[in-house]
């Protein structure tokens, strides 16, 4: 019985512990590049003059592989409202 209570003890300390470090640590910890967009991840161009007369603008999605964004097939009918809500960002 007193290596059950040592076990959950030791559980707890550590989950303490793991929560009182700064969340800095961890980033530093995991060098990953971020990466610009996720997989399936859909967003639309902002509307320029044409689109918001129209209503149609043209919507990206994010590719398995590179993950970057490129222009859907078919534009989207905004005022359907199936079109993602999400705005793609500009590249600077």
């Amino acid at each position: 019985m007193s290596t059950i209570r040592k076990f959950m003890v030791a559980a707890a300390a550590a989950a303490i512990a793991t929560a009182l470090l700064p969340s800095s640590s961890f980033a530093k910890a995991h060098n990953a590049k971020e990466l610009p967009c996720s997989f399936g991840q859909a967003c639309t161009d902002k509307p320029d003059k044409i689109s918001q007369a129209t209503g149609w603008v043209t919507t990206k999605r994010c590719s398995y592989e590179s993950h970057k964004l490129y222009a859907d097939l078919f534009p989207c009918y905004r005022p359907g409202g199936a079109c993602p809500v999400a705005t793609c960002k500009s590249k600077k």
